[in-house]
């Protein structure tokens, strides 16, 4: 799909929250953005493209938009031909958009993320092979035996006609993404930073159509660390299972991203059985899939690994005499 033929809230989603264009007034932040989706579908202007001619009178008076975030509506709805010239040049670049209310916008986002998944995202490849996917993330320092576990994982999702999603990063990532796409397989590598020279990099993959590069900011922005953790997050996201190679309590991201999957359940995650990395012993008392070297080079499937080594917690049953009156009332 050409970045031209973006629908009308697509458009409007770029032009009030998007990074394309520089202005003096501030994008809507995330939350900002589902505020005025939520004053939107409670009038009579239900969608996002209705936001186009709107004045700050009626954004505020009619529709109910906090003042502040009108006056940032009305700035930025003077930058929409920047925008229109912005697209052109990317697409010209090779680099596609979507957003969250076109049809070919990774759903499994959507549902898995829910509020945390981007309104955006850049793309370059085809969105369509992204099916079946599953991550492997590690340290960025390699060490033999970790590499030939993930040489072997990665052997057994290729096995299974999955889709590797990589940030691509150094290290383990790096060997993940590189082995798969030498054995032939299909991969996502989701990045946060230089999306549009990782482009050259990977455009023989991509050329073949057993690539897509995706990324939630501006293909030329450099590195930052909160799009780093956010691209760690959505990697997750996209994911059927995560594996876990090697990680350190309290260290790098993909602790701090481990943990937050515990709470919010983003996707399985299986963590190495391996007693000399003290991350991967914390995350498996806290219930994390044990997953171990004899597994990956048995003959068990992915699934069949989960369902040997998933422990359900059944839920205790409360008697009635045994119930607080909050739990009685279900408050």
């Amino acid at each position: 799909m050409m970045n031209i033929q973006l629908n009308l809230d697509s458009l409007a989603v770029l032009l009030f929250c998007g990074d394309l264009v520089v202005d003096n007034t501030a994008p809507l932040t995330q939350d900002e953005w589902f505020d005025v989706e939520k004053k939107l579908k409670s009038s009579v202007k239900k969608t996002p493209s209705k936001l186009f001619g709107m004045n700050k009178d009626t954004l505020v008076q009619i529709v109910g938009i906090d003042e502040y975030i009108a006056y940032k509506m009305i700035a930025r709805l003077s930058t929409v031909n920047d925008l229109l010239f912005a697209l052109a040049n990317l697409e010209n670049e090779g680099i596609m958009i979507t957003t969250k209310y076109e049809n070919n916008y990774p759903q499994v986002l959507l549902t898995s993320l829910k509020k945390r998944a981007p309104l955006f995202l850049y793309y370059v490849g085809d969105l369509t092979l992204m099916k079946n996917m599953v991550s492997i993330v590690g340290p960025q320092t390699m060490e033999k035996r970790l590499n030939s576990f993930t040489k072997n994982l990665v052997t057994k999702i290729y096995d299974e006609d999955k889709v590797l999603v990589s940030s691509g990063l150094k290290g383990i990532d790096a060997v993940a993404l590189k082995t798969h796409l030498q054995l032939g397989g299909k991969a996502v590598c989701f990045v946060s930073d230089h999306m549009f020279d990782k482009k050259k990099t990977y455009s023989k993959y991509i050329k073949e159509g057993r690539l897509v590069l995706m990324s939630a900011v501006d293909p030329f922005a450099y590195f930052n660390v909160t799009n780093a953790l956010d691209r760690n997050i959505y990697v997750c996201g996209l994911s059927d299972l995560q594996f876990v190679t090697a990680s350190h309590i309290n260290s790098g991201g993909i602790w701090f991203t481990t943990i937050q999957n515990f709470h919010y359940h983003w996707t399985k995650q299986l963590v190495l059985n391996d007693d000399r990395y003290g991350g991967n012993i914390r995350l498996l008392e806290m219930g994390a899939i044990k997953v171990t070297y004899e597994d990956i080079l048995s003959l068990l499937t992915l699934d069949q690994i989960v369902e040997k080594n998933e422990v359900i917690e059944e839920k205790e049953e409360i008697l009635i005499d045994q119930m607080s009156i909050y739990e009685f009332l279900e408050e």
